[in-house]
């Protein structure tokens, strides 16, 4: 009947503790803002708000990896 395996879900305090170090992590706060414009994947158990460790990686990784500029070649 239920086919969601909840087991690789965690909420969002423990998220942060896993991608982030202490000293760079981001506050519930701004996990929570994320969630809300749709940046970060998430899923909706009952009540409870839960993420995929490796699906919220994937959308951090595409969103905010800063891209290398590709060099012109200039002629001389």
């Amino acid at each position: 009947m239920n086919d969601i395996d909840t087991t690789r879900y965690v909420n969002g305090q423990r998220l942060l503790e896993i991608l982030f170090d202490s000293e760079s992590r981001p506050s519930l706060c701004w996990l929570r803002r994320m969630q809300a414009q749709r940046r970060i994947p998430f899923i909706k158990i009952g009540h409870l708000v839960r993420f995929d460790i490796e699906e919220v990686r994937i959308a951090l990784s595409d969103r905010w990896t800063v891209k290398p500029r590709l060099r012109s070649k200039r002629s001389v």
